[in-house]
């Protein structure tokens, strides 16, 4: 048997081998994509929901009210109190937050506000060690919730980007923090 014969049927296995490994990571990837598919679907469901409330009258005409002074690194708090989520695992309607977190822009020698993100509160104690609510596909929300002004919160920053992630308390952008 010749020595080119040998390679090439050493390059067929292997090229087989690597086909089949592929196909199998294959396998494992299409869930997650499936997972991440369903957030951006879940995420761009209230962006759609939520971008009427851009102009801060039209949320204040559904309900929202300023809840909150500017807080550094996340902006004014409108919030409608009849969104506020009540039990861990209440049927939770993902495009009707209960916060609307916006920033301000100054120029022109006026503010105008800015819409970054949506919060959802659940309305549960700083000493609640039960689960907390579990609103969209996959784990990039879990942990994130945080306590604040007596209540559990996540921030979904869905207007504007975040470096930190979609899921994070804080944004860096000078909109959202002290000038």
């Amino acid at each position: 048997m010749s020595t080119a014969r040998t390679h090439e049927v050493g390059r067929r296995a292997y090229l087989k081998a690597l086909g089949v490994g592929a196909l199998s990571v294959g396998a494992f990837a299409a869930p997650a994509a499936a997972h991440r598919g369903a957030l951006q679907r879940e995420l761009a469901s209230v962006r759609a929901a939520t971008s009427k409330y851009a102009d801060v009258r039209k949320a204040i005409a559904d309900g929202y009210a300023l809840g909150s002074p500017f807080v550094p690194g996340m902006g004014y708090h409108y919030v409608n109190h009849g969104y506020i989520i009540e039990n861990h695992d209440d049927e939770v309607d993902v495009t009707k937050p209960a916060a609307l977190v916006y920033g301000k822009n100054e120029g022109n020698g006026k503010e105008e506000l800015i819409l970054g993100a949506v919060e959802y509160l659940f309305d549960e104690g700083p000493d609640y060690t039960g689960p907390l609510p579990d609103l969209f596909h996959g784990d990039g929300d879990d942990g994130m919730w945080g306590f604040a002004a007596g209540h559990w919160g996540l921030h979904a920053w869905i207007h504007v980007n975040n470096s930190a992630g979609t899921f994070a308390p804080f944004n860096s952008r000078p909109q959202f923090n002290e000038k």
